[in-house]
C-alpha cells in the first residue's frame, strides 16, 4: 500500500471507532474483517491512530492527518521511508531523541501539550508525555521454576529484562501462554503492581478485606506471602467475582470468602477488618499508554463522579476498619483530585497517613499506581 491509502485508511478507522471496546480489540477485529491487508499494512494503519490518540484531543488547525503523523513521529514506530513521503520535515527530525522531537512540535506546530487536569506529586507533564509516547512492556511475576522460565525465553530467542528476583519485562506482544505451559507457575502482572507486594503486611489469622477485587491482583500478591490469613474479596460486578474464582483456582488458593457487594455501602451482616485494601475504579490514566483512546476521549465529568465514587468507598470501607488496622488505598491513577485529595477528606482524629508515595514504572515500561496506607487510632 502507498502512505496516502494507509492514512485514509487510518482516517476511516478512526471515524467509525467508539468506546464501546478497548480499541486494541476494535482493530483486531476490522482486520479480520478485511483480510486484504498484510502484518505490515495493518501495523502502520494501527500505528497511524494509536498516535493520533497519544496526543491527546488538543486544540489545534491541524488537519487530522497531520496529528496522525505527528503522534506517529513522536512515537517513533513508523519507519522514517513513511515520512520521507509525507512529511519531510518530520523525516528531517526522525533521529532526534523523543526530548528533543517533543520540544520540535511544540515549537515547530505551535501546539501546547496540556494535561487539563491536576497531577499528583512527584509526576511532571514532561514525564507523562513520555510515558505515553514509548512502547509499554508485559511484566510477569515468576511464582516457581525460575531458572526453567528463563531458559525457556532463551531457547525461543525473547528478550528479556530482569527487574528483580521474580519480576521479568517481556515484549509487548509475546505469547505467554503458549510459551508457558504451567499456567501457575507465574502471573501476568504490570511491574507497579509487584511493587504493591512489599507494602502489604499481613499478620497470622488476621483478617482482611479486599473491596474492589477485581481481576485479584492485589488479592493474588496478598495470598503469594504464604501468611495465613481470613480473607474476604468482594466486588459489585457478578462476573468479576466468577471469574476471581477461576483465577484464584489455577494458583491453588481457595480458602477464602467471595462475593458480590457494593464496596461505598455498609457490609451485611456488620463487620470489621485487621487491615483492608481498596483497590478503587478510577479514571485508568496511569495505563493510558496501553489504551490510549481513554486519554484522548476523556472529560471531566468521568473525573468528577470517579472523584464521588471513590470518596465514598474510601470513607466505607475505613468505618470496617478495626482499631489500629491498616487500609491501603490504590489507584492506577496519575490525577491529583482520584489521589491527594481523596486522602486529605480522612478524618484526622480518627485516622493518620502512615506513608503515600507513587508506585512509577513509567520509566521501566510499566505503568503507575498511587499508594497511601492510612491507620485508624488504636
Amino acid at each position: 500500500m502507498f502512505v496516502d491509502a494507509y492514512i485514509q485508511t487510518a482516517t476511516l478507522v478512526f471515524n467509525q471507532y467508539t468506546l464501546e471496546t478497548p480499541f486494541a480489540i476494535y482493530i483486531k477485529k476490522y482486520f479480520k474483517s478485511a483480510p486484504q491487508f498484510g502484518s505490515r499494512d495493518r501495523k502502520y494503519i494501527a500505528e497511524l491512530v494509536f498516535g493520533l490518540f497519544r496526543l491527546g484531543n488538543i486544540q489545534t488547525a491541524l488537519s487530522l492527518k497531520e496529528r496522525m503523523l505527528i503522534g506517529s513521529f513522536l512515537s517513533g514506530q513508523l519507519p522514517i521511508l513513511f515520512f520521507e513521503k509525507t512529511s519531510p520535515l518530520l523525516a528531517q527530525y526522525y533521529t532526534l531523541s523523543f526530548d528533543d522531537k517533543f520540544a520540535f512540535i511544540q515549537q515547530h506546530f505551535a501546539i501546547k501539550f496540556n494535561i487539563p487536569f491536576q497531577l499528583t506529586s512527584d509526576l511532571t507533564p514532561g514525564e507523562y508525555f513520555h510515558y505515553l509516547f514509548q512502547p509499554s512492556k508485559v511484566f510477569i511475576r515468576i511464582r516457581s521454576h525460575y531458572q526453567e522460565l528463563l531458559n525457556i525465553l532463551t531457547k525461543n530467542e525473547i528478550p528479556f529484562e530482569i527487574y528483580a528476583d521474580s519480576c521479568i519485562a517481556l515484549p509487548q506482544k509475546t505469547k505467554i501462554q503458549e510459551l508457558f505451559t504451567q499456567h501457575d507457575a507465574y502471573v501476568v502482572q504490570d511491574i507497579s503492581s509487584q511493587m504493591a507486594m512489599p507494602h502489604l503486611q499481613p499478620m497470622p489469622n488476621e483478617r482482611w478485606w479486599d473491596c474492589c477485587a477485581a481481576s485479584g491482583g492485589k488479592t493474588l500478591l496478598l495470598l503469594d506471602k504464604k501468611i495465613p490469613i481470613d480473607l474476604t474479596a468482594t466486588d459489585i460486578r457478578p462476573s468479576i467475582i466468577a471469574n476471581l474464582r477461576k483465577r484464584l483456582a489455577v494458583y491453588h488458593f481457595h480458602q477464602y470468602r467471595a462475593f458480590v457487594a457494593d464496596a461505598a455501602k455498609p457490609l451485611i451482616p456488620a463487620q470489621t477488618f485487621d487491615q483492608i485494601i481498596a483497590d478503587v475504579p478510577c479514571s485508568g490514566a496511569g495505563t493510558w499508554r496501553r489504551n490510549p483512546e481513554q486519554y484522548y476521549y476523556f472529560d471531566e465529568n468521568k473525573l468528577k463522579a470517579y472523584h464521588t465514587l471513590q470518596q465514598s468507598i474510601l470513607h466505607n470501607a475505613l468505618n470496617h476498619l478495626k482499631p489500629g488496622g491498616y487500609l491501603y488505598y490504590f489507584t492506577c491513577s496519575i490525577f491529583e483530585q482520584e489521589n491527594e485529595a481523596i486522602i486529605h477528606s480522612i478524618d484526622k482524629n480518627y485516622f493518620s497517613i502512615i506513608q503515600q508515595k507513587l508506585l512509577n514504572g513509567f520509566g521501566m515500561g510499566g505503568d503507575c499506581l498511587f499508594f497511601c496506607k492510612i491507620q485508624r487510632t488504636p
